[in-house]
């Protein structure tokens, strides 16, 4: 797999490699993660927030409401509601996803997040057990897709079982996938 055309492709979170697109404006480059991938993937940088239209900085959003379809609302300003605009994304990017054979999701976030996203109900957390909005669109679309957050690759050996997954994952997916 020396020629890049025959690297697996990964999505990955943008803000994980270093792209300045996080709801503060901050850098969360995962140097170590980043190189890793990058000498055995072609890594496909995705941000939901910003590919929705939303600025870098923006307002802090959380999941809200129901834990079987929260809302995506404002932290600060619960009239802020983004839910249409990223329902709306949740349903049509994965199907541009379809050539991708592992997924990295930044962990914690309302959209990324893979495990353990509060939704909150008057401020008041009800939920603990969700997945962010578009990490769950992804596992919906593609259940057998090896999918993991930044906390689960900081050490070689999670590094390569994950690279070794996506390999496995490419080899065998069926060769209607784009």
């Amino acid at each position: 797999m020396d020629d890049d055309t025959h690297k697996p492709k990964i999505a990955i979170s943008g803000c994980i490699i270093g792209q300045q697109v996080r709801y503060d404006g901050a850098l969360k480059h995962f140097a170590d993660i980043h190189q890793f991938l990058l000498q055995h993937a072609e890594l496909i940088p995705v941000c939901p927030e910003v590919e929705i239209g939303l600025s870098v900085p923006r307002p802090a959003v959380q999941l809200t409401g129901s834990p079987q379809r929260p809302a995506m609302t404002g932290r600060d300003n619960p009239a802020l509601d983004i839910s249409p605009q990223m329902y709306a994304f949740c349903k049509h990017k994965p199907l541009l996803l379809s050539g991708i054979c592992g997924y990295v999701f930044k962990s914690k976030s309302p959209s990324c997040g893979i495990r353990n996203i509060p939704v909150f109900d008057h401020g008041e957390i009800i939920s603990t057990n969700n997945r962010g909005l578009f990490a769950q669109a992804m596992f919906d679309h593609y259940p057998e897709l090896p999918i993991i957050d930044e906390t689960l690759l900081t050490t070689d050996p999670q590094r390569h079982q994950f690279l070794q997954q996506v390999l496995n994952y490419c080899h065998n997916r069926p060769t209607t996938s784009a």
